[in-house]
């Protein structure tokens, strides 16, 4: 239940939602001048400039800018404590009335920042605390991710809005928003409503993947099993693309090689498994896949006891003394049980992938392209790269297979729209980058021939296009037997016609 110790009563950081990044700087300025007497700014990230390159005048004053990258708000792994320090000396220099908006795109520019996203509302309210300055963190509704703007709302105490500054329903005191289970934070929503919804119970319940669909992390039933003695402070990055990789959230990776253990099998039976979600799998199927060619389904199962301890023992390097760990026995089924609020790579690109589709029907260019260089960082090779092909070629489960290429078809999607984009504005070094990209991962890529050879037209290269050509029938030859494309043929003969 909320208490008045818990109040936001002298709160000074701020959440500000718009929806056009050149416009947002500017709408947040005014509300900070009208409702919080700001007589100046000390912004992090880019500003307006004029014709000379001088910094615009915004609302009558001229902000104070730094990049986010020069604070380490870029830098892998990213380190709050030292942005805290260099933005607390910075605010410390500045004159009072003085506030500090922070453009939160930089959720966007590294792994490290989405995956690590909700640790600047702690910075931000300590920042504000310390230097008596409001903070005005600008979320960009139709750029950042789902995740992002839900961490806006429990972050944040107040949201500075054209109506004032008002006091934001959904944000949980820092406890329970930095280590407070998703059902103690929704015990404490339910008590700002009413205090006979407050259930006070000492074991809060932990949840199970909720299926296949990479949002499951966002998604938990409160039927499913439960981990108790859970440390909630524990939350996990996964990286499905290219190398599995799980952090801790200490940043440490978990380690597959268990000693007596076989590290590929302990990492096929975690990504299937992740892939599952919360209905779990049959251990006969774990075994059938894992040991096809067994001499016995009994043999097959006794190598599946021994692969399911070898993965509590890596994911539960902290946890001795706990049998079941992240890995629960469910009847016959095995579910993993990832900690709450962890996150995975997937679920940002797909949603980025999204974002940047809305905003090229909506003509938003500039935003498309924001979602679009991030999901390419994202994509770091294709969905759990490193596991076995006898593992993943499996027709009678395809549990890999087929979303792997389907999330590689987003990916090139990525680099076509990124590279037409760059070309419509004659940056061209820039849209070759990502016809490249695409030719790498698809040698027979079409769009991307077909990018590359406007490109070198636009630039009045006739050699270039020969050999972008040339390669594309090079590529055909020797990677594929299907029939040459008219349509690639017709744009080289028009391109190449005197």
């Amino acid at each position: 239940m909320a208490t008045d110790q818990d109040s936001p009563r002298t709160a000074l950081s701020f959440a500000f939602f718009g929806t056009k990044q050149r416009e947002m700087l500017r709408d947040c300025l005014r509300l900070a001048k009208t409702h919080l007497g700001a007589t100046g700014s000390l912004h992090i990230g880019p500003l307006p400039q004029t014709r000379s390159g001088r910094p615009a005048m915004i609302q009558g004053f001229r902000p104070q800018s730094l990049s986010a990258e020069a604070l380490g708000f870029e830098r892998v792994p990213i380190s709050f404590a030292r942005v805290e320090t260099e933005l607390a000396a910075r605010l410390a220099a500045t004159p009072p009335g003085t506030v500090l908006t922070v453009d939160m795109g930089w959720g966007l520019q590294t792994a490290s920042a989405t995956a690590n996203f909700e640790g600047w509302m702690g910075i931000a309210a300590q920042l504000a605390e310390q230097s008596g300055r409001a903070v005005v963190s600008l979320y960009n509704r139709s750029l950042l991710i789902d995740e992002h703007l839900l961490s806006a709302l429990r972050g944040h105490p107040v949201v500075l809005a054209p109506e004032g500054m008002v006091p934001n329903p959904h944000w949980l005191p820092p406890q329970l928003y930095a280590r407070g289970t998703l059902r103690e934070q929704v015990n404490f929503w339910l008590g700002g409503i009413a205090p006979s919804l407050v259930r006070n119970n000492p074991h809060a319940d932990r949840h199970a993947a909720e299926g296949a669909d990479p949002m499951w992390m966002l998604s938990r039933r409160a039927e499913e099993p439960t981990i108790p003695n859970e440390d909630v402070r524990e939350r996990w990055k996964i990286r499905c693309f290219g190398r599995l990789r799980v952090y801790r959230a200490d940043g440490r990776q978990v380690d597959w090689a268990i000693t007596g253990g076989a590290t590929m099998k302990t990492k096929t039976l975690f990504a299937y498994l992740l892939q599952q979600g919360g209905k779990g799998a049959r251990a006969d199927d774990l075994a059938d896949l894992l040991w096809p060619d067994a001499e016995s389904a009994e043999g097959a199962r006794n190598r599946l006891y021994h692969t399911v301890r070898c993965l509590r023992q890596a994911l539960d390097e902290n946890r001795s003394g706990h049998a079941a760990g992240h890995v629960l026995r469910d009847g016959t089924n095995y579910i993993l049980v990832p900690p709450e609020r962890s996150w995975i790579d997937i679920s940002t690109f797909e949603q980025l992938c999204r974002q940047s589709q809305s905003h090229i029907k909506a003509g938003d260019l500039d935003e498309a392209l924001i979602c679009l260089r991030a999901a390419d960082r994202l994509y770091s090779g294709d969905l759990f790269e490193d596991i076995p092909s006898e593992y993943v070629d499996d027709q009678e489960r395809d549990w890999c297979w087929t979303r792997r290429y389907w999330l590689r078809d987003m990916y090139l999607k990525v680099q076509r729209d990124a590279a037409r984009i760059y070309r419509t504005r004659a940056e061209y070094s820039a849209a070759l980058t990502h016809c490249r990209k695409a030719l790498v991962l698809d040698p027979l890529s079409e769009f991307a021939h077909e990018e590359a050879m406007q490109i070198f037209a636009a630039q009045g290269r006739r050699e270039a296009i020969d050999r972008q050509y040339a390669l594309y029938l090079d590529s055909l030859s020797r990677f594929d037997d299907r029939p040459r494309s008219s349509e690639l043929t017709r744009l080289y003969r028009s391109l190449t016609t005197l």
